[in-house]
Parts: C-alpha cells; sequence; structure tokens
C-alpha cells in the first residue's frame, strides 16, 4: 500500500548512523529482545504469517509509525494479530498490562515450546514456493515495472514503479503478498530484476552502479 512506511527514495531524512561492530547486539533495551522472541513464538505457532505482520505495521498511523521506536511498532502490530487471532482477550491484556505497571504482575516459568520447535515453524512460514508457473519472462528480458497505487499490501516499492530494468534471475514460484493478506494463497513466478540506479535516483544523486529487487510476476509488464 501507499504508506508512509515505504520510505524509499524519499528525502529529508537524517544520515544513517554508522555501522555498528558485527558483534554488537540487534537490540537496545532488553525488553526489545522480549518483544522479538514474542514475534517467533507467535508467528511460529500459526498465529498469524509475515504477510499479514507487514501489513499489520504499514496500517499504524502515519505520526505513530514515524515517532515510535522499531520495536515498539513490533509490540504494537503483535499485540493487534494475537487479539485478531482470539489468542489473547482485550479485557485481561489491559488487565495484566495494568498489573506490570503497578508491580504486581507474576511470571511464571511455564515451559514453552524448544527452540528446535520454533525454528521448525518459523521456517515453515518463510517457505513459499509451489508448483511451478511457467514464466512470462526470462533473464535478459527487459520489463517495466507497473505503474499503480494499490490500497492494500504490497511488495511493489513506489521508487519503481514506472521504471525499466532487466530480469536477471527467475527464483520459482512464490506466494504473492499482496493476495496472501486476504487470504488468497495464489502463486506467482518471482524474479531479481536490475535497475540502473541513474533511471531511479538520477545521476547526480547517486554513485551507485544498479539495485537488485525481487518482484513477483503482476508487477512487471514489456516495457
Amino acid at each position: 500500500m501507499d504508506g508512509i512506511h515505504d520510505v524509499g527514495g524519499m528525502d529529508g531524512f537524517d544520515d544513517l548512523p554508522p555501522d555498528e561492530p558485527d558483534d554488537a547486539s540487534p537490540f537496545h533495551e532488553e525488553w526489545e529482545g522480549r518483544v522479538y522472541a514474542l514475534w517467533v513464538a507467535a508467528i511460529a505457532s500459526g498465529a498469524f504469517d509475515l504477510d499479514e505482520f507487514r501489513y499489520a505495521l504499514e496500517r499504524h498511523d502515519p505520526a505513530f509509525y514515524l515517532e515510535t521506536p522499531y520495536y515498539e511498532r513490533w509490540l504494537a502490530g503483535v499485540e493487534s494479530l494475537l487479539l485478531d487471532a482470539d489468542v489473547v482477550d482485550r479485557e485481561e491484556l489491559a488487565d495484566r498490562a495494568a498489573a506490570f505497571e503497578r508491580g504486581e504482575a507474576e511470571v511464571t516459568d511455564t515451559p514453552g515450546p524448544s527452540l528446535d520447535e520454533l525454528s521448525e515453524g518459523v521456517a515453515e512460514v518463510y517457505q513459499t514456493a509451489r508448483e511451478p508457473v511457467d514464466p512470462a519472462f526470462a533473464p535478459g528480458d527487459e520489463i517495466r515495472v507497473r505503474k499503480c497505487h494499490p490500497d492494500g499490501h504490497t511488495r511493489c516499492p513506489q521508487y519503481v514503479r514506472g521504471v525499466r530494468g532487466t530480469v536477471e534471475a527467475h527464483r520459482g514460484t512464490h506466494v504473492l503478498p499482496d493476495a496472501n493478506v486476504r487470504g488468497d494463497e495464489r502463486a506467482e513466478p518471482l524474479y531479481n530484476v536490475r535497475f540502473d540506479a541513474a533511471d531511479l535516483w538520477g545521476d547526480e544523486h547517486t554513485d551507485a552502479d544498479g539495485v537488485h529487487l525481487e518482484l513477483w510476476e503482476s508487477y512487471l509488464t514489456e516495457p
């Protein structure tokens, strides 16, 4: 969907912070790691899938999305999806949160799924390959990304829409995220497409050679 989350190619943001050491923790606070663990447990159990999670984040209010820390947005998305799936009750969740704020909540040591079980569940969610469908394009073909403005989830970023590119590889047939969030698991050929960086940003705004993206067939058309 066209929303504030799709910031690729936008101007006006500060420079990215310098890279951290390779062995640095991905979490700046302990609670962030707990949110990630909650996400792993929820997605591995089948409470929601990756496309539904991404779409939940995309539907956040724009001001909330821009002003809220990364893992706090994740927590809001997980909470909403667990409520939608009836995994948790809204009143019980509110009571539990209030108990923690008062320092009265107790944390139980009830064993959960093993790490191997969680890993298998997450791997299954990420497995989107389906029975092969004959591709319309082949490596070396010139294509153009369709100029469209979907009102639902899509994995086609705005900054490549309407731009010409070259198919570099056919990745097989995979579930289309745009349809999957509506419960339609139809699959399409997936391609790696290369774009000249100058066609995306202009010669004066880049020193890169090219940009590669994974794009589904319905995003593409003849040049």
